[in-house]
């Protein structure tokens, strides 16, 4: 038997004894020998053969379903957190069910502005802009209420693929897209089920000959770091080292931010440019955490 399914009874044991038969709509039959439900109050309740139900408990269970391990958490009345680590314990796939509500913006602002003069912004999962620090506005073109000149969410794809702006901060443009394809379907392969991308996928290819090109390609990279090169009118050329944070899976966002190249200057034009924008009266933190 492996670890895993052995550790995956044991959980099942364990939360199995903290459900009251009266919290499933069963009668409470007075004082049991052990607490909680039985085994066979589980099977039945879920839908699943006592006998396999008992394999599962024991560890024996090598070919268990997602199916069937969900309606065992429905009944144990387990959380999100819990049915998902059931699943990896089985070996069969753990995708988050998506999130009631997202966090609001302003929630997540103190994560980019405490990065201050380094840009920094959250997207969702299709790469919507959720908040940016005013680095990450200034040299992205971002308002500040993160939206395109349409109206739309500010789209970090949409927005290169058609933004003159975009172009003119990239001096590689061209150089660039493949890997920002390849990046963003590596990162959309988590989120199939998710219709926004297919339709920014669409909506592109029909916007941009050089996007359907490269998007026929279905080539996928990692999306956690790399080089970056940007320009600013301001401050000329920045060579960052590009991270991308994920925050949980279950809200689907992740932060990426901007860190300076050592020796090419680019600390020392940042705070140039911090200068610049707070002398245009954007709100932002300085890195010592002081509003300005």
């Amino acid at each position: 038997m492996s670890p895993q399914l052995v550790d995956l009874g044991r959980f099942l044991m364990t939360r199995r004894a903290e459900v009251a038969p009266s919290q499933v709509g069963l009668p409470d039959a007075g004082k049991r020998r052990t607490p909680g439900l039985r085994r066979e109050e589980v099977a039945l309740l879920a839908g699943v053969g006592v006998s396999w139900y008992t394999w599962i408990e024991q560890g024996r269970a090598e070919n268990v379903s997602g199916e069937v391990l969900d309606s065992i958490a429905r009944v144990l009345q387990l959380s999100e957190n819990q049915r998902l680590y059931m699943r990896q314990l089985a070996g069969v796939q753990a995708v988050p069910h998506p999130p009631v509500a997202q966090p609001e913006a302003e929630a997540m602002r103190p994560f980019v502005d405490n990065w201050w003069p380094n840009p920094a912004y959250i997207a969702d999962h299709a790469w919507n802009i959720v908040v940016a620090n005013a680095a990450a506005q200034a040299l992205l073109g971002i308002d500040s209420a993160q939206q395109d000149a349409e109206g739309r969410p500010y789209n970090v794809l949409r927005e290169f693929f058609t933004s003159p702006h975009m172009r003119a901060a990239f001096p590689s443009w061209k150089e660039t897209a493949p890997t920002l394809v390849a990046r963003f379907r590596s990162h959309a392969a988590h989120h199939l089920d998710e219709p926004a991308i297919p339709a920014l996928a669409a909506e592109l290819m029909a916007e941009s000959a050089y996007f359907a090109e490269l998007w026929d390609r279905h080539e996928v990279v990692e999306d956690s770091c790399g080089p970056e090169v940007l320009r600013h009118r301001d401050v000329g050329e920045l060579h960052f080292t590009r991270a991308t944070l994920d925050f949980t899976r279950r809200i689907a966002m992740r932060m990426t931010v901007f860190l300076p190249t050592p020796g090419t200057g680019t600390e020392a034009a940042l705070r140039r440019l911090s200068h610049v924008t707070l002398s245009q009266g954007m709100n932002a933190v300085d890195p010592l955490g002081e509003t300005r």
